[in-house]
């Protein structure tokens, strides 16, 4: 009956996928997320030891192993927060608040009981009960920050949205461990290294999501808030004056002028990772001030990474591209990520396009420019008919360039349960 409530109201959303009616976008979302993804992430929730299962295959039907990454808990625990926090707002009908609190709390006695070790340093990847396992490849339990910054935002979300003081020790060490060893270098980024002699966008890009949220939670227990702001800002801006190309393109990898156009990694675009971003920094600037500064700068940029990105034969938008569009192109220097990027470019993935459904209606309703209406209904069309599996509720997360599953590794071994819902929820959030 649930499902077919909400396959009822996809269908109807469908025909006349109109943003303006907020209430009834809002009512859209709101029933994805009660009938058909909750009900199938909690069939994964590790009611013993805490935490989420999703070690899962690209279908959603058979679950491989047990394995526990830390990245995929700290986003499990910060969507918990926010259904539980939306929920109390009115926005859900069918779920449960006993059963969010019970796995939140589960959750986050398994990342502070077993992923946080040492100097306040969290483990990449578990077992199910919470022993440390080696990555392979470095030797080390502490190979991506990537898994901290995640913990982070899932933890403050916690404490945030359940009032939790006697947590805040533990939120604000692992915070300054981060800063601490970002500062200084010290740190992995698995399973794709950053090469020598460059500057990446996935590093402050993430600080800036990842520092707001711990903002926020401060901000909730009424404690201070302006060196967190500046940091964050600093990040933002490095990324808006340093990463940016002036083209309308933020470079993923950036090393020395004299290579921007010769080599494969100075030369490529991650169209997702750019429109995932985009938003990061409009909610920043739009709390903490300077959004109308950065404006037409974020438009701009947003519109030519969409146009670049779009897959015109088959629609969707394609993993990786050359600055100048199509198949990424010049000097591969034989680096992890260069192969990904040759095997993976015209792949479809599910998170960019979750990252538009949300980022296109944020962006319309700021600035009245009707082209990202007409962005967002491509998106949605696209999105809606390519990923979601209907017999469990949730999306084929991986596809081929022409929308044809594939089972192939994207990054984690996992099926994750973090970005099409943490869109959604921001959807459904916007039409409150």
């Amino acid at each position: 009956m649930q499902q077919g409530k909400a396959k009822a109201a996809f269908t109807a959303a469908f025909k006349v996928t109109d943003m303006m009616n907020k209430k009834r976008m809002g009512r859209f979302y709101a029933d994805q997320i009660q009938y058909n993804f909750l009900p199938y992430w909690s069939k994964f929730v590790d009611a013993e030891y805490g935490g989420i299962l999703n070690c899962i295959n690209n279908k959603g039907d058979s679950m491989l192993a047990e394995d526990k990454f830390t990245w995929s808990q700290g986003r499990w625990l910060w969507i918990l927060g926010k259904i539980y926090e939306l929920n109390r707002k009115g926005a859900f009908s069918a779920v449960s608040e006993e059963s969010l609190e019970m796995w939140m709390k589960g959750t986050w006695d398994f990342i502070k009981n077993h992923s946080i070790y040492g100097d306040s340093i969290c483990c990449y990847v578990l077992t199910r009960d919470g022993q440390k396992k080696k990555d392979e490849r470095t030797g080390r339990y502490d190979a991506s920050i990537y898994a901290d910054c995640f913990a982070l935002i899932g933890m403050s979300q916690y404490v945030k949205v359940m009032g939790y003081r006697e947590g805040l020790e533990t939120v604000e060490q692992l915070y300054h461990s981060i800063v601490r060893r970002i500062e200084a270098r010290d740190f992995l980024t698995e399973p794709y290294p950053i090469p020598d002699g460059y500057e990446i966008h996935g590093i402050p890009m993430i600080l800036v999501n990842t520092v707001q949220e711990y903002i926020l939670m401060r901000q909730s227990l009424n404690l201070p808030v302006e060196e967190e702001t500046a940091y964050a800002r600093g990040k933002l801006e490095f990324i808006l004056n340093e990463l940016y190309d002036g083209k309308g393109h933020i470079r993923e990898h950036k090393s020395t002028p004299e290579r921007y156009q010769d080599y494969m990694l100075d030369r490529h675009l991650n169209p997702g990772h750019t429109l995932e971003d985009a938003w990061f920094w409009v909610e920043f600037l739009e709390t903490f001030g300077g959004l109308e500064e950065y404006l037409p700068e974020i438009s701009e940029i947003v519109k030519e990474t969409f146009a670049v990105g779009w897959d015109e034969e088959y629609g969707g938008l394609l993993r990786f591209v050359d600055n100048e569009g199509g198949r990424p192109r010049g000097i591969n220097t034989g680096s992890a990520y260069e192969k990904l990027m040759e095997e993976t470019w015209d792949m479809k993935l599910w998170w960019p396009h979750s990252e538009m459904l949300y980022l296109f209606p944020k962006m319309y309703e700021l600035t009245g420019d009707e082209s990202f209406l007409q962005a967002y209904e491509k998106s949605f069309t696209y999105a809606f008919t390519t990923f979601p599996n209907q017999e469990l509720g949730e999306w084929i997360q991986i596809r081929r360039r022409d929308g044809s599953p594939e089972e192939k590794l994207v990054a984690l071994p996992v099926k994750d349960p973090f970005h099409i819902m943490r869109n959604l929820l921001k959807n459904v959030e916007l039409c409150l």
